[in-house]
């Protein structure tokens, strides 16, 4: 992962904190909360026109390992495209 280390990256999703970050010229937004007893993680991507959905999950705790293995990212998982990603403040 450009600019950050990607076990801290990680290590932010657990927490559901809000994350910014570029894949493929493209500007996404990663966020957690707590809905009704369970935790959500949903990812959007920021386009010009405001927000798109792009995937989310929910369980008892963040679904971390869920996001990471969903194949989002041009069909590869995000282990095996962060390379490619640059982490960003917003």
């Amino acid at each position: 992962m450009k600019n950050g280390d990607v076990r801290e990256f990680v290590d932010h999703i657990h927490y559901g904190d809000e994350l910014w970050f570029l894949y493929g010229g493209k500007k996404y937004f990663l966020e957690g909360w707590t809905n009704s007893g369970s935790l959500d993680l949903c990812l959007y991507e920021m386009t010009d026109n405001g927000e798109k959905y792009v995937w989310k999950g929910n369980a008892t705790q963040y679904p971390v390992e869920a996001f990471l293995e969903a194949k989002i990212w041009n069909g590869k998982s995000f282990w095996n495209a962060e390379q490619d990603m640059e982490w960003v403040d917003d």
